[in-house]
């Protein structure tokens, strides 16, 4: 399975960043998909602390659109490659996020909101850098 194949099966209606048009939908959707993780991960296991400092503050990094990335999007010449990366650290957000949502006890959260974050840094950095139109 691709990781576009493997993101449109798990993010309702994964709109692509080949399609110029829906470039700007994709950030939401994801930021969406983490922060229902993040919300469940919240409620269920109640974590305390430092913790939930880094919980609360990867879900509020995912309740507002990052400017900076969408500029980025307008900017960047999306080809095969960038497509490609994108899709594949998509995918990575989507499988921690999952796995936040499978975790079982608050202290296992913190390396994976780290890990999170990191790839929503790492998804920013490869749009960022990516040569301009």
């Amino acid at each position: 399975m691709t990781d576009l194949e493997f993101l449109q099966s798990k993010v309702p209606g994964y709109a692509d960043y080949a399609d110029e048009s829906h470039r700007h939908l994709v950030d939401p959707q994801m930021r969406s998909y983490l922060g229902e993780a993040l919300s469940l991960a919240r409620e269920r296991l109640e974590p305390s602390g430092e913790v939930a400092e880094q919980l609360d503050g990867l879900l509020l990094r995912c309740e507002f659109s990052d400017q900076r990335f969408t500029r980025a999007t307008d900017h960047a010449r999306f080809g095969d490659g960038l497509v490609d990366r994108i899709h594949a650290l998509d995918r990575r957000l989507v499988e921690v996020a999952d796995r936040i949502g499978e975790t079982g006890a608050a202290d296992d959260l913190a390396p994976l909101l780290g890990e999170a974050a990191q790839v929503m840094d790492q998804r920013f950095g490869v749009v960022f850098d990516a040569p301009s139109r």
